[in-house]
């Protein structure tokens, strides 16, 4: 009872999703986090369309993210963004989603990314189905981890910092694994052109 007495003068509406977070982690009522859910519900929604197209198993995964925030709320880190950490969940749960249903996630990811990404290609024009075909061949080498690195820098236009802390990694680290997977759309891109001109 002393605890409801403690935060019943709070206004959640002025606070921000880490200092909600942070209310929740140091003990404030667990229905707050229905404040979270309601603030990022359309945004959850938004997301797990754009891998699944469909509205049920879009209204499914988003409901499956919210399980998964809730159960791992308390391991968020207050120096991480909370969007940049929820579409980290949002990303793995629709991928393990599609993995169990043998859809490809390569073609779906190559798709998300093939406008955002055209930016690091360089030379003046874009051929986009090549560049499609430079990100599927790309999507097959690389890692979950650096698939999930390029969505969270060139779709999601999230700051570095932000990506270093949701991720656990250096900021020299996520800077050379960009750099890298850079480096090889260009050059996946660049073989395209040639055998297109074969």
């Amino acid at each position: 009872m002393a605890e409801e007495n403690i935060f019943s003068g709070l206004k959640t509406s002025s606070l921000s999703d880490e200092e909600l977070i942070q209310f929740i982690q140091n003990g404030g009522p667990e229905r707050y986090f229905s404040i979270l859910a309601d603030r990022h519900q359309a945004y959850v929604l938004r997301k797990c369309k754009g891998f699944v197209k469909s509205d049920d198993e879009a209204e499914d995964l988003s409901q499956e993210v919210f399980i998964k925030v809730f159960m791992q709320l308390k391991s968020f880190r207050s120096e991480a963004k909370f969007k940049t950490w929820l579409y980290t969940i949002i990303y793995h749960t629709c991928l393990d989603y599609l993995r169990k249903r043998k859809k490809s996630t390569h073609d779906i990811i190559s798709e998300k990314l093939a406008e955002e990404i055209a930016e690091v290609i360089d030379t003046d024009e874009v051929d986009q189905e090549l560049l499609l075909q430079a990100l599927e061949q790309l999507l097959e080498k690389i890692t979950p981890e650096e698939k999930l690195l390029l969505m969270l820098k060139y779709k999601e236009k999230q700051p570095l910092q932000a990506i270093v802390a949701t991720l656990k990694l250096s900021e020299s680290a996520v800077k050379m694994r960009l750099k890298r997977a850079k480096e090889k759309v260009n050059k996946l891109y660049t073989e395209q052109e040639k055998q297109k001109e074969e």
